[in-house]
């Protein structure tokens, strides 16, 4: 009886791959307005980022758009390195990128949400773009963002990849495209799960219905909760196609304690995921647990068919995400993946559950 239970859950976690895939197609299909240039604002959070900041001030002065219809707004949030020395340097340097300097806020607005909200009240652009302290963006991230801007869409996003020199990297880079992989996947069919926030677009009118981040209940995933509220309180769509040109790089976790904290954020951040998103995300939890359980009472070459069928389905999900992104090479990594995927995707939804509070950033937040 549990051969016959496990086979059913394995089956429907290879069908909910297939249709994801087939979202992922449809929106890579979403119709482009090429003649749109909104004004856009892009807003930087950024808290002791002195050692990647410069990087990343560095790609978004480079950005192949009207000079006059982009502005760039990077917000001090409380460092104490030399992050401030480096914005104002900049700021100084380019005419269209301004520094701002957070002042403490309460309630919703804390942490990096009262930053990111700061951000936005300083800016003026018709779309709002944000990325954080620590990525690159291409030359190309904000045309062909906005292409995507038709009357009916309020969120666009757009994937990252992570770099990756060794095997802790690499892990993780492919945990990425998987999960935004998902994401896209589930926006193809019109069911937004969510858009991370460092490739994120969002409409201004999008933002003010919301109320915007004073009237959002605070969250330790900000970017989240944002695409959330929009969802829920606008007739509003989200895109999120698989496009190279705009694709974000971005640095991996490089410890396994920040990994987990990471993880930890996402997870608690992620509570209150919409039906889709948690019935999305149990259909994998469940095959993994039934495996996890079986094994001492089902045959053992069934058991590994099944195991070996689970990632080759998995890779091959991988693989469309790494073709668009000409990382192919990537796949090097992808034992590794498999097992931190099946380890933490069975712990996370205990750890989100159970976890009282989140360090972020050298700072603790409730939720």
């Amino acid at each position: 009886m549990l051969t016959i239970i496990l086979i059913i859950a394995f089956v429907l976690y290879i069908a909910e791959l297939f249709f994801l895939l087939i979202g992922v197609a449809k929106s890579n299909r979403e119709k482009k307005i090429f003649s749109y240039l909104p004004k856009v604002s892009i807003i930087v959070a950024a808290r002791n980022e002195e050692k990647v900041i410069g990087d990343c001030l560095t790609t978004l002065a480079e950005i192949n758009y009207p000079t006059d219809k982009l502005e760039i707004i990077v917000v001090n949030d409380g460092s104490t390195d030399r992050t401030m020395d480096i914005i104002q340097r900049f700021a100084e340097q380019y005419q269209n990128i301004y520094s701002v300097v957070s002042v403490p806020g309460d309630g919703n607005l804390r942490g990096k949400t009262n930053a990111v909200a700061q951000g936005i009240a300083a800016s003026s652009g018709d779309i709002l773009m944000f990325t954080d302290a620590d990525c690159r963006v291409p030359p190309t991230w904000v045309k062909e963002t906005v292409k995507y801007f038709d009357q009916e869409t309020g969120i666009v996003g757009g994937f990252t990849l992570l770099d990756s020199q060794r095997l802790f990297e690499g892990m993780q880079t492919l945990d990425w495209l998987f999960l935004f992989e998902i994401a896209s996947g589930a926006a193809g069919w019109k069911v937004p799960l969510t858009v991370v926030g460092n490739n994120l677009a969002v409409r201004r009118s999008a933002y003010l219905a919301t109320g915007g981040y004073a009237e959002i209940p605070f969250s330790v995933t900000e970017d989240y909760a944002l695409v959330q509220a929009i969802c829920r309180r606008t007739g509003y769509r989200v895109k999120f196609p698989m496009n190279i040109d705009t694709l974000v790089r971005s640095k991996a976790c490089p410890t396994w304690e920040s990994l987990y904290r990471q993880k930890q954020r996402w997870g608690v951040g992620g509570l209150d995921m919409v039906f889709y998103g948690i019935a999305i995300m149990s259909i994998s939890w469940i095959t993994k647990i039934l495996m996890l359980i079986s094994v001492p009472f089902i045959d053992t070459s069934i058991w590994f068919l099944i195991f070996l069928s689970m990632n080759v389905a998995e890779m091959l999900f991988l693989l469309k995400s790494l073709k668009c992104f000409r990382a192919i090479k990537q796949l090097q990594y992808f034992p590794a993946f498999a097992i931190y995927l099946f380890i933490y995707g069975l712990l996370i939804p205990f750890i989100a559950y159970f976890s009282s509070n989140v360090v972020w950033k050298e700072r603790k937040f409730v939720e």
